[in-house]
């Protein structure tokens, strides 16, 4: 009788675990839904709140689609019951915290720092230990200190097991204006997100992005001595080409 009924409870895992397997699939087919699971891969999203001229908010969220969720679940089992309880899940969290603060690598106005993420909240879907898919989100506010404009450089090499997606949005904040956004090197437009495909194609593949801000005083002011110093360069050469035609006529 034991055996039969531990057969029913690995059918039903196993059940469930196709019915989220074919969900999954199914949300990773709608374009332009972000954040998703992948059923097959771990995507991870990660997002820059400008708050204020003093303080920048990281997001970090980890979703760990069907088989990999499978494997971290059965890792995370330290009792091997079948079933993931609060203890285990909070252990899962940590170990994925510890992963990304190692993997991160953040410079703030020519300083490197390391993220303070807060507790992480996991978010099971489930206890049992099968084919679902669960997240982790991390939170870290970074105090900033200094005149703007702030600089800000990220760089993430954290690793996991079969990586998909990963995405990075910068968000401007009511009191706060982008001045610079890019990949890699500076220049180009402002870019305010970021969208590469599975791991890097090789270990030259520069994924770092860097932007600027600083309140919406300081950016409007810097605008307005940019527009004054292109005015003044314009009556500069005004004025050059005034005394250049008065001399050829002179004779």
């Amino acid at each position: 009788m034991r055996s039969i009924a531990k057969q029913a409870r690995l059918f039903n895992r196993l059940g469930v675990g196709l019915l989220v397997l074919m969900a999954t699939w199914l949300c990773a087919g709608r374009a332009g839904a972000h954040p998703e699971f992948s059923p097959v891969e771990t995507n991870r999203y990660v997002k820059f709140d400008l708050t204020s001229e003093r303080e920048v908010r990281l997001a970090y969220t980890v979703l760990f689609g069907a088989l990999p969720a499978a494997a971290a679940r059965r890792e995370a089992d330290r009792d091997s019951n079948g079933r993931i309880d609060p203890d285990e899940a909070k252990a899962l969290g940590e170990r994925v915290r510890q992963r990304v603060r190692a993997g991160v690598d953040l410079t703030v106005d020519g300083r490197k720092l390391a993220p303070a993420f807060e507790p992480p909240a996991v978010g099971m879907a489930g206890p049992e230990v099968a084919p679902s898919p669960f997240s982790v989100d991390l939170v870290a506010t970074v105090r900033l200190s200094g005149g703007a404009p702030h600089q800000v450089r990220f760089d993430d090499g954290t690793e996991f097991e079969r990586p998909g997606e990963t995405e990075i949005r910068i968000e401007e904040g009511p009191g706060t204006r982008l001045l610079a956004a890019y990949r890699g090197a500076p220049g180009g437009p402002i870019e305010t997100r970021f969208l590469f495909r599975g791991p890097k194609f090789s270990a030259l593949e520069d994924r770092s992005i860097s932007f600027s801000f600083a309140a919406v005083a300081a950016a409007r002011a810097g605008r307005g001595w940019s527009r004054l110093y292109a005015l003044a360069a314009l009556l500069a050469a005004g004025l050059a080409a005034l005394i250049w035609k008065w001399r050829n006529r002179r004779w």
